[in-house]
C-alpha cells in the first residue's frame, strides 16, 4: 500500500503541467474582476500556476484574485498594495 501511494504521488509531482491554469480557466478569472488593475494583476500573478484546485493557488494568486473584487480602482491598488504587488 505504501508503494502504491508513494508512485501516485510521484506521478502528481511529475504531471504539474497538466494542472496549471489553461487560458480558459485564466479568462474566467479575469472576467470576474471589476477593474482592468486587477485583471491585469490576475493574469501577471496567476498565468503559470500549477495548482489542482483553487485552494491551493499561491498567495500573490490569491491575492490577485481578492483585488479583483474591488468596486474601484483606488480599493484595488490598496489591496495589491497590502499584499506587497
Amino acid at each position: 500500500m505504501k508503494k502504491l501511494l508513494g508512485i501516485l504521488v510521484l506521478i502528481l509531482i511529475m504531471q504539474t503541467a497538466a494542472f496549471s491554469l489553461d487560458r480558459d480557466d485564466l479568462a474566467k478569472l479575469m472576467s470576474k474582476a471589476k477593474t482592468s488593475v486587477a485583471a491585469n494583476n490576475i493574469y501577471d500573478e496567476c498565468e503559470g500556476e500549477n495548482a489542482f484546485f483553487k485552494i491551493f493557488y499561491s498567495k500573490r494568486c490569491k491575492c490577485a484574485i481578492k483585488s479583483g473584487k474591488a468596486n474601484n480602482h483606488a480599493a484595488a491598488i490598496e489591496i495589491l498594495d497590502q499584499c506587497g504587488l
